[in-house]
């Protein structure tokens, strides 16, 4: 059968299937050991919820591995364990899950200020757990019974003090080994013997491999697969049959693309392969939203690979994301990381960066939205939404631009600190609720201190929080220092006023709208523009180092980065109008790239303001790019082999990361209009691809939006 033809049965398969029978094992099991730990009851959740759930298998499938229904009352990674309203759980039973779970901390863990703040969604948490590749390369090197070894040495040497928590780390095992043995129960064949032998034993086979790797990826919630062509090479090479190879990837695919989450998958770095290139080559014959491919690209990468990444991007789904290998090494290096250990980086989420297996850096846990932190820094650190004193109060009127300039910075400063402050409480409180048996299980460092992944108990702990906005900030700070302090266009008080009003846009005030238009109309970040450029390097330098000296709960510090996701979005949504020309509620910028329809001077002109930024000096998750380019420009050889060049000229200069989307806008707005047509468009969002029909009018709009370049 042919990759179209698989693909076909795979949908058509996936179109007739019916939802399981709501269950409530894992609920049953957290009841029946509430008073035990947090690790230890969730442990027995877990294998309740594996040793009896519902399986399916489908008879074409080479790698199998489907819970038929998600029980209402579950553990996810990014909250703990999920409660949901539901008829199968008497309220009692909920409340009682509630009152020992984490879902968010309650407001008694932070003061009144930090709350103020959260409640502004100006220094916030978003309360998401973090995400974790788990330590795939050593799981395919001593299988699951090397595991049950490491535990049961560990647990000797600490002896009775800390057996609950090697007794939890046992149960988990033995609930993995249960399910994959019901699953080999359900098969036959090759699935059936792979099944069998990865229960215990290390796989030997690319299919045994693939095997075990899908089924802890299906029980870490789908996260981060790491860095996988380098784990899996070695499996790989035993397959004496190309196109086997070739198929059990395709399956592996059809797998991923069966979950509505966003899967990180790495690959490439200092080590590309045949299986890099098959990965790049699945991918673009597919056409899937995922995985979430991430090509690590060294100057010396070779020619085929770099290629076949852009006949992948040629669909237009965005996939792989580019990532500039050196800079991460380096930066992760520079932080204390060893270089070997550094080198061996990985992202998950969107474009995070991660140590596979030795890490919890509680990824997207903390938001700064400084596009609200300018917001409020107009009105005296006052917040008109929320109608409370968010920031401290640096003054109303200003009778130059620098006094501005260093009200604005002090709100920053006050963000920082209460950033810091807040996930310093927030952090240990969830450890204080949830296990996270799992990833503690897969995580170096764990097993040898006997202490939760959460907890601190990995090798490598950091705290990664995003920053939204900061374009828009520099945007509105140019715009006040021209408008108000070098042309005398218009006061600060009346600009402050008209803002406030939303630039009159309720009344069609034609003084705000001619007002609004001065000022979209003045220099914005992400042309070149010297002046601009230099405001938004000094406010990002000042976040980067100011949370770098930060230090986290559990040892490291606080790594900030420009990822939006979908946070430009909400972030927007509640942030009023600002001088830049935006209007209230208005989407912000997009990642590190300019405002949204303000990059007007070309790709060059958009790549020189960004390579502004200090993204080599400091610790970072990802200070993401993201471009557009026209089919027609993109495909025609002699124009493709030009962005390539102009990739490799950014990274040689120490740009972090790109994302190309390759599509026109008219496509993109027949979609809009006729979304049945277009089921299958893949967009690239925000660190992760999407399909274009089911993001938000708000989101889709910012993407036609963004420039097309076609030179």
């Amino acid at each position: 059968m042919d990759i179209k033809e698989r693909k076909q049965q795979f949908l058509q398969c996936r179109a007739n299937r019916q939802p399981g029978t709501p269950t409530r094992f894992y609920l049953d099991a957290y009841l029946a050991h509430l008073n035990e730990s947090p690790m230890l009851r969730e442990a027995y959740a877990f294998n309740a919820f594996w040793s009896n759930v519902e399986l399916e298998v489908y008879p074409e499938e080479l790698i199998v591995g489907v819970v038929k229904t998600k029980e209402p009352i579950r553990f996810y990674y990014g909250c703990g364990t999920y409660v949901e309203d539901t008829d199968i759980a008497t309220p009692e039973e909920l409340e009682a899950v509630r009152r020992n779970s984490y879902k968010f901390a309650p407001p008694e863990v932070f003061t009144e200020q930090e709350i103020v703040s959260i409640n502004a969604c100006a220094s916030t948490s978003t309360g998401f757990g973090g995400h974790a590749a788990l330590d795939f390369e050593r799981v395919v090197g001593i299988g699951l019974d090397g595991y049950r070894s490491d535990i049961n040495h560990f647990a000797k040497e600490y002896g009775t003090p800390k057996q609950d928590f090697y007794k939890a780390m046992n149960i988990v095992l033995d609930g993995i080994v249960a399910l994959i043995n019901r699953l080999a129960a359900l098969t036959t064949g090759d699935v059936a013997a792979s099944l069998h032998h990865i229960a215990s034993k290390p796989p030997e086979t690319f299919h045994q491999a693939l095997q075990l790797v899908w089924i802890l990826h299906y029980l870490n919630d789908f996260d981060s697969f790491g860095r996988f062509d380098r784990y899996l090479l070695p499996f790989y090479l035993k397959e004496t049959d190309p196109s086997r190879a070739k198929v059990l990837l395709v399956d592996f695919w059809l797998k991923i693309e069966d979950v509505e989450q966003i899967q990180n998958m790495t690959i490439g770095g200092g080590e590309y392969s045949e299986l890099t290139l098959l990965c790049l080559d699945v991918t673009r014959e597919l056409a899937f939203k995922g995985p979430n491919l991430c090509l690590r690209v060294t100057p010396n990468i070779p020619a085929n690979i770099m290629n076949a990444a852009m006949d992948c991007l040629a669909t237009g789904i965005g996939l792989p994301a580019l990532y500039n290998d050196g800079v991460y090494t380096q930066s992760l290096t520079n932080s204390g990381i060893p270089a070997d250990i550094a080198e061996n980086h990985c992202f998950a989420g969107c474009s995070q960066v991660m140590i596979p297996g030795r890490s919890n850096f509680a990824n997207d846990i903390g938001l700064i939205n400084v596009g609200k932190i300018l917001e409020i820094t107009l009105y005296d650190g006052y917040d008109p939404r929320t109608n409370r004193q968010v920031g401290p109060q640096t003054g109303k009127d200003f009778s130059c631009f620098d006094d501005f300039y260093n009200a604005f910075m002090r709100q920053l400063e006050y963000a920082c600190v209460l950033q810091a402050d807040i996930h310093n409480k927030e952090l240990p409180y969830r450890a204080s609720c949830e296990g996270y048996a799992l990833r503690t299980l897969f995580t170096r460092g764990c097993l040898q201190s006997a202490t939760g992944m959460m907890a601190g108990g990995a090798e490598f702990n950091n705290v990664q929080l995003e920053l939204i906005g900061i374009t828009n900030a520099a945007d509105s700070l140019y715009a006040v220092k021209k408008a108000v302090f070098e042309d005398n266009f218009i006061s600060f008080a009346k600009l402050a006023e008209t803002l406030r009003d939303n630039w009159g846009i309720a009344e069609q005030s034609a003084e705000g709208l001619s007002l609004q238009r001065y000022f979209r109309a003045l220099p914005k970040f992400g042309n070149d523009h010297k002046d601009v450029d230099s405001l938004r390097t000094e406010i990002t330098e000042f976040l980067y180092k100011r949370l770098n000296s930060e230090p986290g709960p559990f040892g490291g510090i606080y790594v900030p980065g420009e990822v939006i996701f979908v946070a430009h979005e909400y972030c927007g949504v509640v942030t009023g109008a600002t001088p830049d020309g935006r209007a209230d509620g208005e989407v912000l910028a997009d990642s590190a790239g300019a405002g949204h329809g303000c990059s007007t001077q070309g790709p060059t002109a958009l790549m020189n303001s960004v390579l502004t930024l200090p993204m080599q000096e400091y610790l970072l998750t990802s200070v993401v790019l993201n471009m557009r380019f026209l089919p027609g420009f993109f495909n025609d050889a002699v124009s493709r082999q030009g962005i390539s060049l102009l990739i490799q000229s950014y990274f040689a200069q120490g740009g972090m990361q790109l994302q190309i989307n390759v599509c026109d806008s008219e496509t993109l707005k027949n979609a809009q209009k006729n979304p049945e047509n277009y089921q299958d468009l893949v967009v690239r969002v925000g660190g992760y691809s999407d399909y274009f029909v089911r993001l938000s009018k708000t989101l889709q709009d910012e993407i036609i939006g963004r420039a097309a370049y076609s030179h």
